[in-house]
């Protein structure tokens, strides 16, 4: 790795190959696959069938107990009928959210371990650069050439920064909708349940108010990760190599 003027060879293959290592470095991270949106995606649309579901639930709670003329028609038999399909439904929708979580969160993971590894390459190429600029202006046969290598690096090191910001924001949205997904699951959601069941209190309209704004909620978390996925970040132009 060059760090100074001392370490930038004399003769003009050395200079035109000087750094060459860390531009290939760089050159192997933008050349992984773009970023894959359908786990994104898939979440996002998970959560949306499943807020559907909860706003199913939410009439049927809100519906009085049957009385006595109810149960003999049967009705109480048929609304816990509905109830447990829905119950079920969720429980069939709710492994699909999770499910769609942990394919996210695999690829967050992967693409946060290329954004971290561009930093450090960046920063040595950056370093090459300077040596070369340093190794010219002391003159030469060869001055001319280290100044053009240099520029050249800087413009491989733009490029590829440019890359690397794409990563970093492709991250960033990632780990976003992750965070509106935790605060549904694991927040939001055992909240509702507990506001909607019926089963072991009264059910009142303040209950069902507050089920029915826990639900809102919900709601405004899935609209505002389905405006995440329509700012994602876009699909990055590789830096193309020229003669230094």
């Amino acid at each position: 790795m060059a760090t100074g003027a001392d370490d930038v060879p004399e003769d003009a293959a050395g200079i035109t190959a000087y750094a060459e290592a860390i531009v290939t470095e760089l050159a192997a991270l933008d050349a992984a696959p773009a970023p894959d949106a359908a786990p994104a995606a898939t979440l996002v649309a998970a959560l949306a069938a499943l807020h559907t579901a909860m706003r199913a639930v939410l009439p049927g709670r809100q519906r009085a107990r049957p009385g006595l003329f109810d149960r003999l028609l049967g009705r109480d038999v048929v609304d816990q009928h509905d109830a447990d399909a829905l119950g079920a439904r969720m429980g069939v929708l709710l492994v699909d959210v999770d499910r769609a979580a942990a394919e996210l969160r695999a690829e967050t993971a992967a693409w946060r371990e290329r954004a971290a590894a561009a930093g450090p390459a960046l920063a040595r190429l950056e370093q090459a650069a300077a040596a070369l600029r340093a190794a010219q202006m002391e003159g030469g046969i060869s001055c001319d050439l280290r100044l053009r290598r240099a520029q050249h690096l800087d413009t491989v090191r733009h490029a590829h920064a440019l890359s690397a910001r794409q990563r970093q924001l492709v991250v960033a949205q990632q780990e976003t909708l992750l965070e509106r997904y935790r605060n549904i699951r694991d927040i939001l959601l055992p909240l509702w349940r507990q506001r909607a069941d019926g089963a072991q209190a009264a059910r009142g309209v303040a209950r069902a108010v507050t089920a029915a704004e826990i639900e809102a909620d919900i709601a405004h978390e899935v609209d505002a990760m389905t405006a995440t996925l329509a700012t994602r970040a876009p699909d990055r132009a590789g830096p193309k190599e020229t003669e230094a």
